[in-house]
């Protein structure tokens, strides 16, 4: 069967996304299947793949290596949930101990589960406590992944809730102010800093808990004391500019290298503050920060616009985290058993060296 690809029904009318037909992901992927899955990639931005009941492991990571976005001497797995650790435990999830690549994530016991064993897997982060983002802005400086792939195994399809929000960062410039377009483009955002990667030391996480988010999770409200007891309420906490510093900056709006579509790229709810891409002085605080990403990103972030994607035993996705934003629904919606499996690896890393980070 040849590959083709048709637009998701759901968002059709709004989003560039399209479900791929014709591929058995659990095959060796031909150099021909590999480059028509690439064109389709970088022009819809998000592939929906069903029916992928044979998909191992092994093949998720293959997937993945398959169009040459990877480090090839990447080692360590855990970017993205902050410092690397010797356990393959993760923001509560798991990592494969045979495949580190390959994230489990969910709110069910394993006991023995590829290697992970005796491990209680909970679902936190959602809407509410954390929001819109592209995987690793936040808290790397450099090598972001430019695919991320989510799998919903055969045997594990929850009841209802869990969904996955998607919404096109090309599409979001579109939609948003013109004026606004035009001074984003300007800027560079600069993070709040954490541990990571390339600076573990715990000393780095400044801020006391996750986001707490409002406006469709484009606006960042405050710090949330426990994200599993909304009642908890928000820490006495207010971010400074000198929070930013040794934090990661990134360009606000990104022109992608093989396609030239400009995207919205930012994770509003690690924003600091905004600096002019030039000059590198403050252009927007700390105060007006989060209220330009929420005007920004609001317009595609709603019911009706962005995609929610609900799964299905077999359904794999795969999307580009430098042209679409996303967000879990949050867990506590989820009925039922959940597992997914995650695989984002980094790109080469070309900026950060000899302990600094060199440019934006």
């Amino acid at each position: 069967m040849a590959i083709s690809f048709s637009p998701i029904e759901q968002c059709a009318e709004t989003q560039p996304f399209a479900e791929c037909h014709g591929v058995d992901l659990s095959r060796d992927l031909d150099a021909g299947t590999v480059a028509r899955i690439k064109q389709g990639l970088l022009e819809h931005g998000l592939l929906l793949f069903r029916g992928q009941r044979g998909l191992t492991p092994e093949r998720e990571v293959s997937f993945n290596r398959a169009f040459g976005w990877h480090d090839a001497t990447q080692d360590e797995f855990l970017f993205g949930f902050g410092a690397p650790t010797t356990e393959h435990k993760v923001s509560g999830g798991a990592q494969m101990p045979g495949l580190p690549e390959v994230s489990v994530l969910g709110n069910v016991l394993l006991e023995d589960y590829h290697g992970i064993r005796n491990t209680q897997l909970v679902s936190a982060l959602g809407f509410t406590y954390s929001g819109w983002h592209a995987d690793g802005l936040h808290d790397m400086f450099d090598g972001m992944p430019e695919m991320t792939t989510m799998f919903n195994p055969v045997g594990w399809q929850s009841a209802g809730g869990g969904e996955t929000c998607f919404t096109s960062g090309v599409r979001a410039l579109e939609r948003m102010d013109a004026d606004l377009r035009a001074e984003l483009e300007r800027c560079v955002v600069a993070y709040i800093r954490c541990p990571n990667d390339d600076l573990p030391d715990e000393s780095r996480r400044v801020t006391p808990g996750q986001a707490y988010m409002t406006d469709e999770a484009t606006r960042r409200l405050g710090w949330a004391v426990n994200p599993r007891d909304p009642a908890a309420g928000l820490h006495d906490f207010e971010v400074r500019p000198e929070h930013a510093d040794g934090g990661g900056r990134h360009r606000c709006i990104r022109v992608h290298p093989e396609s030239g579509q400009a995207s919205f790229y930012a994770t509003p709810s690690r924003a600091a503050y905004l600096v002019d891409a030039v000059t590198g002085e403050v252009r927007h605080g700390i105060e007006e920060t989060p209220r330009l990403l929420s005007a920004a990103l609001l317009p595609s972030a709603g019911p009706g616009v962005r995609y929610e994607h609900q799964w299905r035993e077999g359904d794999f996705v795969a999307w580009l985290n430098t042209l679409v934003l996303h967000s879990a629904t949050d867990p506590t919606d989820t009925v039922g058993e959940r597992l997914m499996h995650r695989v984002r690896l980094s790109t080469p890393k070309t900026r950060w060296a000899d302990g600094h980070y060199t440019s934006h």
